[in-house]
């Protein structure tokens, strides 16, 4: 099973408020199996070590260092060494033990946020580059990045003699989801020990009532996976499904992320890994078609209400009025964003005292609402680090 828990918006915010106190952030690439779980710790372990060592050439103060240490010496749990199978496997059937659960729970990557008072975790769908640094404000471009790309996508297989729900990954084997009141198939659905009319049953028969037990089964199913469907952060939604259950499907769903695309031919025949392997490009065309309109509208609103400037991003992304904004996430401008009005001095090189002003503008546009997307350098308009669309005229 994949974990991962990206941060919410309102969690993004909060750790994006965060200034002029001692930060440490770390981000490590992480196995998702268990039997690496000592491997992941022990690569922890050296970035924390990294760390305590720039606390201490920096000058930090001697109580707040012992402080960070033992956090980080709590989250590495060196007083457990799980390393054989079965003692792995004996964790897993009593209650976990909250640290070695951590590390034998894990996705692709993780990243550790610290203050001396405080420690926050996120599991991510991808593997970030190993990194350890201390400054005044913590680290949140692989946060940016985890937030703003595509990933994830469910899968709705629907037939008659089945249905299940998948989470399918970008990177990783799918997984299949439980849930809650979904019936096993139609028969069960409408109790029907027959589920085909082919006699009058009370007022409906043949066709008619077929249609009609269909509709109902149909109704079970979409009430069943609502609430999993509405969380915060679900993803998009790829239907599986033949007609006529695809188009009852689509009249009864009121999720807004639901691929237009329907994942043809009877998906009670495929397996779970054939049904992730054709969602996945169905995620991918969904993103590129948000991101088209998204230019587009930059075409449509230039130069007034949209701009590839980075500096006028960065005043627009401070008085909170950038609506939209797609990034290159891999492109650094090394430099400083005033917190007062958003104006920037660059810098010739990327240096402790200075940051990417790109991730600084994806940051304050994400505090502020706006919708941020992430994109390679040829995707955008001239090749510029970022394009965003205003709110507003903005002067």
């Amino acid at each position: 099973m994949l974990h991962i828990d990206i941060p919410t918006l309102e969690e993004f915010r909060a750790l994006a408020q965060i200034k002029g106190e001692t930060c440490v952030s770390l981000y490590l690439p992480t196995s998702p199996l268990g039997s690496n779980a000592q491997l992941n710790r022990t690569v922890f372990k050296d970035l924390a070590r990294d760390a305590l060592s720039q606390l201490r050439v920096g000058g930090a103060d001697s109580s707040k260092i012992v402080d960070f240490e033992g956090q980080f010496e709590h989250l590495a749990g060196m007083e457990h060494n799980v390393q054989d199978e079965d003692k792995i496997r004996r964790l897993q059937r009593r209650k976990p033990d909250p640290v070695d659960s951590f590390w034998h729970y894990l996705s692709a990557g993780l990243a550790v946020l610290t203050t001396s008072a405080t420690m926050r975790t996120f599991r991510l769908p991808e593997s970030p580059k190993p990194l350890a640094e201390v400054a005044d404000r913590f680290h949140l471009t692989p946060l940016i990045r985890a937030m703003t790309s595509p990933h994830d996508i469910f899968v709705l297989a629907l037939a008659e003699e089945s249905v299940r729900l998948i989470h399918a990954f970008a990177n990783f084997p799918p997984e299949r989801l439980q849930v809650r009141g979904l019936p096993k198939n139609a028969e069960e659905a409408t109790r029907r020990p027959s589920f085909h009319v082919r006699a009058p049953r009370g007022k409906l028969q043949n066709l008619e009532g077929e249609k009609v037990l269909l509709h109902q089964y149909v109704r079970k199913v979409e009430h069943a996976t609502r609430s999993l469907l509405s969380g915060r952060n679900a993803p998009p939604l790829a239907l599986a499904a033949e007609e006529p259950l695809a188009s009852m499907f689509r009249s009864v769903t009121t999720y807004s992320r639901l691929a237009d695309e329907t994942i043809e031919g009877n998906p009670g025949r495929k397996t779970d890994a054939e049904l992730g392997d054709t969602a996945i490009p169905i995620l991918d065309r969904l993103y590129s078609r948000e991101l088209r309109a998204v230019i587009a509208r930059y075409d449509e609103l230039k130069p007034r209400r949209a701009t590839t400037d980075v500096s006028y991003a960065a005043h627009a992304a401070t008085a909170g009025a950038i609506d939209q904004l797609v990034v290159d996430l891999d492109a650094v401008v090394p430099g400083l964003v005033s917190d007062f009005d958003g104006s920037v001095t660059y810098s010739a090189s990327d240096d402790a005292e200075t940051y990417s002003v790109v991730d600084e503008v994806a940051r304050r546009a994400l505090s502020t609402g706006a919708r941020v997307m992430g994109a390679k350098q040829h995707e955008l308009p001239n090749r510029a680090p970022l394009t965003a669309i205003l709110r507003y005229a903005f002067h």
